[in-house]
């Protein structure tokens, strides 16, 4: 998975429109009966969806997609075929809700949870500011309001400023809304049987991203402050459930998320955010809920910071992956450069050579028997 620039023209339909009380959806054939203003937001919407769908920005996995849509659903079950969850290819920890009924949540976002329980508390949440239609009732200067025709801007794996996403956070919804989100959403995971212990942990992950990466941009229910009262809330739910024995079915959010995981992992590396893999993989009961695969991604994120003790922990790293997994060659590829940097040539080859067998078509195959052909004539003379 790649990130790709993205440069749609955001619809209007994100600003507020009018002042006044505005009624909740009670069912979903209240759709039907929208008229006027939120009407022309709801077609706007409609139209950014399809615009995300024609421009290839979401993430393309059938099953994935039906886990977390079934997850909704269970939230929701009144509203099954009126709300639509889609995941959007993107690392940002982010998730929002259409004026139409459309969740999105960012790949990003899953890939930092751990169970079931925790994406279901996100989904919950969002889907309140659906219901009760937060984002029609969202009041607006007309400054604010042009703000949010700036469209998405450019995303390489960096919230985007003036985007979407930001409609939870920088003009996000006022502290009443929120609350109101956090403590109908927490109605909706006891119904549906979920841990609700597990969401006040939801947000504390975020706010460990967000003190421990120094993030300052646009992000997931906004700033420092905004995460703190979302812990807070749900915490003080929590402590009142009538109910503690939900499940967290972390089982079945591993093995959907799975390959989800280690594609972000990849990705980071990518854009040179080797501290967020850090992040996620350093202690050992973090790495336990990724596949054995991760080690590989940990060891590069330790090439890539280069610190004192940092080229034995990756190697290290390496070596545990391909402890757990022998046939996934890229570990192979990563010793065999270090030995060969380190010009130990005979464990190169010998890396090398694995690494080619598992990888006969690999992109740098021409680069790497060059080396063990060299290494070879040198060794013979």
């Amino acid at each position: 998975m790649s990130f790709r620039r993205i440069a749609l023209i955001l619809p209007v339909f994100l600003a507020a429109c009018q002042t006044g009380s505005v009624e909740h959806l009670e069912s979903p054939t209240d759709v039907q009966s929208i008229t006027g203003e939120e009407y022309r937001l709801w077609h706007a919407a409609g139209e950014f969806d399809e615009k995300l769908v024609r421009g290839h920005y979401l993430y393309e996995d059938p099953e994935l997609n039906r886990y977390v849509q079934s997850v909704m659903d269970k939230l929701y079950p009144e509203y099954k075929g009126v709300i639509h969850v889609g995941i959007i290819n993107s690392p940002d920890l982010n998730a929002f809700a259409l004026p139409n009924g459309s969740i999105y949540i960012n790949t990003g976002m899953l890939s930092r949870l751990e169970n079931e329980a925790q994406m279901a508390t996100v989904l919950a949440h969002e889907g309140v500011h659906f219901v009760n239609k937060h984002s029609y009732q969202q009041r607006r200067s007309l400054k604010q309001t042009s703000a949010f025709s700036l469209g998405i801007g450019m995303i390489t794996g960096i919230p985007a400023l003036g985007s979407i996403l930001t409609i939870s956070s920088i003009y996000g919804y006022s502290k009443d809304l929120e609350r109101e989100a956090d403590k109908e959403g927490f109605r909706r995971l006891e119904k549906a049987g979920y841990d609700v212990s597990q969401s006040p942990i939801t947000f504390q992950y975020l706010l460990t991203d967000v003190e421990t990466l120094d993030i300052k941009q646009p992000y997931f229910f906004s700033s420092h402050p905004r995460l703190e009262e979302r812990i807070e809330s749900f915490s003080n739910l929590a402590a009142k459930a009538v109910s503690q024995t939900g499940g967290s079915y972390e089982a079945e959010f591993q093995a959907e998320t799975s390959n989800l995981k280690l594609e972000l992992l990849n990705d980071y590396l990518e854009i040179g955010q080797y501290k967020s893999v850090l992040l996620i993989l350093k202690e050992e009961s973090a790495r336990k809920r990724y596949p054995p695969q991760a080690n590989y991604y940990l060891g590069e994120a330790y090439r890539l910071r280069d610190d004192e003790g940092d080229v034995k922990k990756s190697v290290d790293a390496y070596l545990a992956s391909i402890a757990a997994v022998p046939d996934f060659s890229p570990p192979y590829r990563a010793m065999g450069i270090h030995y060969m940097k380190h010009n130990e040539s005979d464990k190169a080859i010998s890396y090398f050579t694995k690494y080619l067998e598992l990888s006969p078509h690999a992109s740098d195959i021409g680069y790497i028997k060059n080396y063990i052909s060299k290494s070879q004539s040198m060794r013979g003379k």
